[in-house]
Parts: C-alpha cells; structure tokens; sequence
C-alpha cells in the first residue's frame, strides 16, 4: 500500500490568510446555494415546514438509514467494478471505505470527486481514470433514473419536457467524452481555462478511459448494482414523503419526481445539487403529487438531510481515519497535478 503525502507549499506562493480562506470565491456556489434552500422555507410559510416535519413518523428511521447507507455501499461496489476494466484492482474494501469517506464533502463544490481523489492518493490510480470510472457510473446511473421516470411521467401533460431535458443533458454528456471531434472542441475551449489548464493531463485521461469503459462489455454486466442503486434511492424519497404526507405519494410517482429532480438539479451550478434538488422537488410534490407547499418543502429537506446529511456525517467520522492511516494532507486532496498518470493495464477477457 502506497502512502503520498501533500505537496509542499509551493516557491513564491504565500499562504493563505485566514481571511483569504474565509472570503474565497470557491465559497460563492455554496453561499448561493444555501440562500436558495433559505428562499425556498421562508416563501412556503417556516411554520407549516415546521409543523409538517413535527408528523415524522419516527417508525420509518431505521428504514431511511438503511437504504441511505446501503445505497453508498451499492455505489462503492459499483465503481469497484469499473475500476477494475481500466485500473490495476484496488481492494473492494478501500473502495467501499474511500466511497462513504468522500460523501464528507458531497454538497461542497466538485464533492464528488473526493472519492477518486482519495482512492488516487492511496492506489497507484491515475485520478483521470478514478475519475473516469466515476463519470461513467453516475452517466448510467442517470440513464436508469430517467426510465424509472417513464410510468409516472405518463401520467402528467407537462413531464414530457422534464424527461426530455434530462435525457438530452445526459446524452450531450456522453456526446462531449465520446465523440472525438466533440470532445478536441471542448478541449480547446478547457485548455484557455488557467484553472482547468493545469489539469490537462488528467483531462485526457478521464475522456480516454470514458471511452474504454463504455466500449467495454464488462461495463454492462454489472448494471444491476446500478439498478438496485435507483430502487433504494427511489425507496428512501418514497419513504421520507410518506413519513411526512402519509399516503399522498404512490411509489410510481416518487420515482418521477425523484428521477427528475435528480437528474435535473445535477446540470446545475449548485455544490452538490443544493437548493436546486429541494426548489425542483418541492415543485413536482406540488404538481404532481398535490401536496402543499410546505409539506412539499419539508419532505424535500427532510430527504436531503436523510440522504446526504446523514452520509456526510458518516464521511467526516471515516475521514479522519483514512487521512491518518494514510498520513493525507487537505493540500493534495484536491490538486490533480501531483498524481501520476498509471500505464494502463491491458484488457483481458480473463480479467
């Protein structure tokens, strides 16, 4: 097992100041985001959010923290699968563990990437192809997500356009990473960033190993993780609903909602999707499930403090453990230029 430390701070660079830490612009994204969760619970009445959330059937917890933690699990197995087409096979056990540490930062800007930062910093991973692996997975996952959408989007005159748009947002997606002559446009336009200019190494390798793994069968024949993944998820929002509005909201109808506000809220700017996951949610509980607004506005916070609140909870509990083990600095967590980029290993049918 390779253990890195962080980088030194580099010649010519001062330290940060306090201050300068405080007041950084990477901090507007989640500012922004909070006063759009703030917005959402003072324009739907605090006291009917407060009253709606006082009706919590306290019986559903142990199922909501069952499918909350199994769900990061699943997703940890998941990218374990993937990383195994294009990477040297880390442990499933460190991937499971840097998966649920890397929900510690799930709702700060590119959180989710923490995960494959982490696993780069422990493995002799290129963080492009970690990365990769990860954008393939949540590319499929999305792509389940909007089929679970379809029965209950049937069932209202104005889902067409939600279902189109998150599909079309998922397909430009795969269009951007596949599709060469796509992919050297944006590419282009990427290296004039003098931020993302940097990572150009990285950049390359995520697209090249994106390439492999949807070209690669091994990648389609654990899908079904994903699957179980969109059926726990769907579960959680249909049981964190019905503990607050019992018997409002069919089971059909939470996957459309939950499908599209999900996969909606992700093209956002919003670290981690907040305030924009809640405002879309608590919009489709009104519209399709005729909840009123602040009912609607509970379940939506409820379920965000059930599933992302309660896993980030359990990665700061597991983050200080790994940075220790591990001897990791905050510093390297999120560079992507002192990672090496890993020959990969050649694709076998026997692997």
């Amino acid at each position: 097992m390779s253990s890195r430390t962080a980088s030194p701070t580099p010649p010519g660079c001062a330290p940060r100041t306090r201050r300068q830490r405080i007041f950084s612009r990477r901090h507007i994204p989640m500012v922004l985001a909070l006063a759009v969760l703030g917005s959402l619970i003072v324009a739907s009445n605090p006291s009917q959010v407060g009253t709606a959330i006082e009706r919590f059937h306290v019986r559903d917890i142990p199922i909501i923290v069952g499918l909350s933690l199994g769900y990061y699990v699943l997703q940890g197995v998941r990218w374990w699968t993937l990383l195994r087409i294009i990477t040297t096979r880390p442990p499933l056990g460190e991937t499971v563990l840097m998966t649920l540490t890397g929900q510690a930062t799930a709702l700060l800007p590119l959180g989710e990437l923490t995960r494959a930062i982490l696993l780069a910093r422990v493995r002799d991973i290129a963080v492009g192809s970690a990365i990769a692996a990860v954008t393939v997975q949540e590319l499929l996952y999305s792509a389940l997500l909007i089929s679970a959408a379809l029965p209950g989007s049937s069932r209202y005159y104005f889902a067409r356009a939600g279902v189109a748009a998150a599909l079309g947002g998922t397909v430009l997606v795969v269009a951007v990473l596949t599709v060469q002559p796509v992919f050297r446009l944006v590419r282009r336009g990427v290296a004039r960033a003098p931020l993302l200019r940097r990572m150009m190494v990285s950049i390359d390798q995520l697209q090249a190993d994106t390439v492999v793994l949807f070209q690669n069968w091994r990648t389609y024949v654990w899908l079904w993780i994903s699957a179980v993944q969109a059926v726990m998820a769907v579960s959680l929002f249909y049981f964190v609903v019905n503990a607050i509005a019992p018997g409002r909201v069919d089971w059909v109808t939470a996957a459309f909602i939950y499908s599209i506000s999900n996969v909606a809220s992700a093209i956002t700017l919003s670290p981690g999707s907040l305030g924009a996951f809640e405002a879309t949610t608590a919009g489709l509980l009104v519209a399709a499930g005729g909840l009123p607004f602040g009912v609607a506005t509970a379940a939506a916070v409820v379920h965000r403090l059930a599933d992302k609140g309660l896993s980030a909870i359990v990665g700061m509990s597991l983050f200080g453990y790994v940075r220790a083990h591990h001897r990791l600095r905050g510093i390297s967590l999120f560079d992507l230029r002192d990672t090496q980029t890993v020959q990969r290993v050649p694709l076998t049918d026997d692997r």
